[in-house]
């Protein structure tokens, strides 16, 4: 409420506040403000003038106007100072700022000596310095003083009571007021903890927030986990549980253990998840947040739960959303780096940010502490940089090793690479010194240490110092063995990797390498086969309409339209009467007769009848076959090794066979005998040859003798990497 008394040709101005915390003993309306000649005077209720008009302002600097303690600020029109109500100057005016507000408690500030930064302290009624003026900000929060100070150009908080009684010195990064007495604060580390207002740690910090009271409870959460404390800051649940309801009632996280394939506990957390990065780090999962542990268990990375994680050599290299960071690993004394996004090769970390890249060695250290506008990865040895607008290659120490000056340029493959150099595209050697001619329309480089390369119309090969190994105005195309050259009627020849010719292209039809040794050539009506030097096994011959495979000494031919195979003599050893084949493994092939399968030994002995409906090769003396929508397997000699009656058959990569029957699994040996009788709900292989099986909801460790290992109690188990499995039970 403002009220406007005129006296004469002065105005007087009385203001008047409610307040909601205790005053001294005066009433609203004790004092009034007075002005002469711009000047302001304070008068009692009685009209009494108490202090002349010789100020240019009577309050304080915040424009609250009671005085405080029988004290009020003036100000000379330079600066605050304090004057009693009686007239009597307290202090001189040497403050920027002066706030009367609590009781006694006046908060002033001043201007630091060498630069216009507000330094804040607090002042009693008898301009005593309570509080010394070096703090950066000074806060009342319920009753007490919560101050902040700059300390190597960062701020760090600290609590007192209005008498200056320190209860937390300045070295936290925040303190706010919680509840029931207690202040919460925070570490360097962003940690949580509580203090009384006696100055007693309640809990250290040691948490990642606190949540406001609800009545006399509060939850805390501590890397992903929740906790609950009382109104006396006392634990009633520790921070371990998934979440804690309304009601007090905990909800637990699953169980992991990570085990040895022999049962030997290597570690256990309570969590969502946990799960493996490239074999190096544990990521340990809890509410969105993550802890990452190296091979040492040492904690690397706590935090929110990353959108991606991976690892360079040893270090974890996470990104959230447009940052990345590259955390070393274990107690190295390289710092954490930060960018805006990486890249990764055998060798190298680049990372990019502020527009430009930078190099980083296994070890996480700058390669030379350059720049760079773009960089390639992948490269055999140099490394490709752009720097001020051009490329260049750098070698594995970070020196210059091709100068900068190449419009583009490629990763080396071994000791050649393609780069353009005003408008001309070169092929270049580790020297940087020009291989072949002066340009070229286009350039592959090979990892064989040759480059295919296209002027106008022709195709050369070149050999790492830029001798033409081969030239062709025809079509190249890759070959296991080199390149397949196609003219423009489609006539096909050979050239090995040196560029040496195989065969010249007048052929239809040559094959890729078969078992690593041989070719089929087609011309028209003829066949043949090569050896992979263009040497001919089988010359051109009319005899076949085709040879679709060679195995053990045999080659399988079509003739008459039946099937049958001949030796590398030609001499026929199984008749063509089938009507198709597979190609001998172990001595037996697949052949089919009047639509159904069996085996026949290399002299055409039916090993096995053709009554299959599908069969596979013979691989470590067993065969899968199917008959009637059944599966079994043969052995080597013939016999039934597993009966025709499943409804599934894998091999295991280990030789070993898991079986289905009626959508449960059993397993047997890699000779047939049973191990297990399908009465599992899943049987899987780890990659160390031990099976993963479930049953009744139960899962366990199983070695090929179909001994338990690890028992079959666990909800889940899976392999976290060779030799280590994640057996999880699911807490209720």
């Amino acid at each position: 409420m403002r009220k406007l008394i005129r006296s004469g040709s002065a105005t007087t101005l009385l203001l008047c506040f409610l307040l909601t915390y205790t005053l001294p003993s005066f009433a609203q309306g004790n004092y009034s403000y007075f002005e002469e000649n711009e000047r302001v005077g304070l008068k009692d209720k009685n009209g009494e003038t108490l202090i002349t008009p010789k100020y240019q302002k009577l309050g304080w600097s915040s424009g609250f106007q009671y005085p405080v303690k029988g004290v009020i600020g003036y100000y000379d029109g330079t600066a605050w100072g304090l004057v009693t109500v009686k007239g009597k100057v307290v202090t001189t005016p040497k403050y920027y700022s002066l706030e009367a507000v609590h009781g006694s408690l006046i908060i002033a500030s001043i201007k630091g000596k060498f630069s216009n930064l507000l330094l804040y302290g607090t002042i009693n009624a008898n301009g005593q310095t309570i509080i010394s003026f070096k703090n950066q900000t000074i806060k009342l929060d319920h009753d007490h003083i919560i101050v902040s100070e700059k300390i190597k150009h960062k701020r760090y908080s600290g609590l007192y009571t209005q008498t200056n009684k320190e209860i937390l010195p300045k070295s936290y990064r925040t303190i706010q007021y919680l509840d029931h007495g207690m202040f919460q604060f925070t570490d360097t580390l962003n940690q949580h903890g509580l203090v009384r207002t006696t100055g007693e740690i309640v809990l250290t910090p040691s948490l990642d927030s606190i949540a406001p009271y609800s009545g006399d409870y509060a939850l805390v959460y501590k890397t992903g986990k929740v906790g609950l404390i009382s109104a006396q800051g006392q634990y009633i649940h520790q921070p371990k549980y998934k979440a804690i309801t309304s009601d007090q009632t905990t909800i637990p996280f699953d169980q992991f253990d990570i085990k040895t394939s022999e049962d030997q506990l290597n570690g256990s957390w309570s969590a969502d998840s946990i799960f493996m990065i490239r074999d190096r780090f544990l990521a340990i999962c809890t509410n969105g947040w993550a802890e990452i542990i190296n091979q040492n268990k040492e904690t690397v990375y706590r935090g929110l739960l990353p959108t991606k994680i991976d690892a360079f050599k040893s270090h974890l290299v996470i990104t959230n959303y447009k940052t990345t960071t590259l955390i070393p690993s274990g107690k190295t004394v390289f710092r954490t780096v930060n960018f805006d996004s990486v890249k990764i090769d055998k060798h190298y970390l680049y990372g990019y940010t502020d527009k430009h890249w930078k190099v980083y060695n296994s070890f996480g250290r700058e390669l030379n502490g350059k720049s760079y506008d773009g960089i390639q990865t992948e490269s055999n040895n140099l490394i490709p940089v752009k720097r001020n607008g051009y490329w260049g290659y750098l070698d594995l120490s970070g020196e210059v090793a091709i100068n900068y000056k190449y419009e583009a340029v490629s990763p080396f493959f071994q000791e050649i690479a393609a780069v353009n150099y005003l408008g001309y595209n070169n092929v270049i050697n580790q020297f940087g010194e020009v291989v072949g001619e002066a340009s070229y329309d286009s350039i592959w480089i090979n990892h064989d240490n040759t480059a295919r390369v296209k002027q106008r119309s022709r195709t050369d090969i070149l050999n790492k110092n830029g001798a033409a190994l081969f030239q062709t105005y025809n079509q190249l195309t890759p070959h296991q063995l080199g390149y397949l050259e196609k003219t423009e009627s489609g006539q096909v020849g050979l050239i090995d990797h040196n560029g040496r010719i195989l065969f010249y292209p007048k052929y239809d039809m040559i094959s890729p390498l078969i078992r690593d040794r041989f070719i089929i050539i087609q011309k028209r009506n003829q066949i043949a086969v090569s050896f992979k030097d263009g040497s001919f096994l089988i010359p051109f011959t009319d005899d076949y309409q085709a040879i679709s495979d060679i195995s053990e000494g045999f080659l399988s031919i079509q003739k008459d339209n039946q099937y049958g195979f001949i030796d590398f003599d030609q001499q026929l050893r199984i008749a063509n009467r089938y009507d198709s084949v597979g190609h001998f493994q172990e001595g037996l092939c697949p052949v089919r007769l009047h639509g159904h399968w069996g085996y026949v030994d290399k002299k055409e002995e039916l090993i096995i009848q053709p009554n299959l409906d599908s069969v596979s090769h013979f691989v470590d003396h067993m065969a899968i076959v199917k008959r009637d929508e059944k599966y079994g397997a043969y052995g080597i000699d013939g016999e039934i090794a597993i009966d025709i009656n499943y409804d599934q058959i894998t091999k295991t990569p280990r030789g070993m066979f898991i079986v289905a029957s009626n959508q449960k699994y059993g397993l047997y040996d890699s000779h047939g005998n049973k191990i297990l009788s399908p009465s599992y709900d899943l049987i899987s292989e780890s990659s160390d040859g031990y099976f993963i099986v479930s049953r009744r909801a139960k899962a366990g460790l199983m070695n090929t003798n179909g001994l338990y290992t690890i028992p079959l109690k666990y909800d889940e188990i899976y392999e976290l990497k060779y030799g280590q499995y994640v057996c999880k039970k699911i807490v209720k």
